[in-house]
């Protein structure tokens, strides 16, 4: 016989703040692919590429596991650990249902609903955030030697392999001054990422269940924020691998920030899509410095009771 539980209201989506950006490789950046054997004329650390276009693109993951990281060390969370074999993997996430409702990381990247010992998280709510594949675009940014910023396209561009120059590294004995040479594979600087619904923030209605508050908007107000907090640290950090020899540094370009009620996917001609920012409003620098203005509580609070009111007539 199955074990009566306590029937759970569902959490009631409101809609999706969009978010869409440029992702530009400031200096060469390698995501590595596995290699399967060796090739004829093939470096020794080739970079992941699209199976079908053979172009390299930034994975979703890569990029989602990447802010989790740098918000897990920013808020100094504690870890647990995920795997044991064959190589230890430690991660944050929240064994305890306090913890987990005034958690900026789990809800929105995302934690498993059972831990150790098949122990049940029953207080685990839907994952906020959604990171898709970065496409490697047309065109490349580069600067030239008088400061100036202009576009190039990639047929104009001689690179080694196709998207990519091979860089020689060398491995050094200090004592014998042996060498161990290496040819790396790297997206040069100047390449975009990117394109329209990069991150998809899903934003839920105040949730009760058993008397406690499972979902607060201005929790959720908060979580965004630290989506883009975790943006902008990467900025400063690196992306792939050999970040601490110069590779991987990235900049987001051309931010725009959305809201898409959930009317808009019923009807979007009677419910558009809202534009929160643009690109020329700025940085993520200067979306952080404004995040209250552009996402104030009277805002977050008419998009929650607009939805609901229109919901409740239905």
């Amino acid at each position: 016989m199955p074990q009566n539980r306590t029937p759970k209201n569902a959490p009631k989506l409101l809609g999706k703040v969009v978010i869409s950006a440029t992702i530009k490789a400031v200096t060469g950046l390698r995501i590595g692919a596995a290699t399967s054997g060796l090739e004829i004329g093939g470096v020794d650390q080739p970079v992941l590429r699209d199976p079908v276009t053979e172009k390299p693109y930034i994975p979703g993951s890569s990029l989602k596991g990447k802010l989790r990281s740098l918000l897990t060390k920013a808020y100094g969370r504690p870890l647990q650990q995920l795997v044991r074999t064959p190589v230890e993997i430690w991660i944050h996430w929240c064994e305890d249902e306090n913890d987990y409702q005034n958690c900026c990381i789990c809800p929105t990247f995302g934690q498993f609903p059972s831990g150790p010992g098949q122990r049940r998280y029953d207080f685990v709510t839907p994952t906020r955030l959604i990171v898709r594949d970065a496409k490697l675009l047309d065109e490349l940014e580069v600067t030239d030697e008088d400061g100036n910023v202009r576009r190039l396209r990639w047929q104009d561009v001689e690179t080694d392999l196709p998207y990519t120059e091979v860089k020689m590294e060398v491995a050094l004995d200090i004592i014998t001054a042996a060498s161990n040479p290496r040819q790396m594979e790297r997206v040069p600087a100047g390449a975009l990422f990117g394109g329209d619904d990069l991150l998809l923030f899903s934003v839920f209605d105040r949730l009760e269940q058993n008397g406690k508050v499972v979902i607060d908007p201005d929790r959720e107000r908060e979580r965004l924020r630290a989506v883009f907090l975790a943006m902008r640290l990467l900025e400063d950090d690196y992306l792939g691998a050999s970040g601490t020899r110069g590779y991987g540094k990235i900049k987001f370009q051309d931010i725009t920030v959305k809201w898409r009620p959930i009317d808009f996917y019923r009807d979007p001609q009677k419910h558009p899509e809202v534009e929160l920012w643009k690109p020329e409003c700025g940085d993520l620098s200067e979306l952080l410095k404004k995040f209250d203005e552009v996402f104030s509580e009277a805002s977050w609070g008419k998009w929650s009771n607009k939805v609901h009111a229109q919901t409740t007539q239905a």
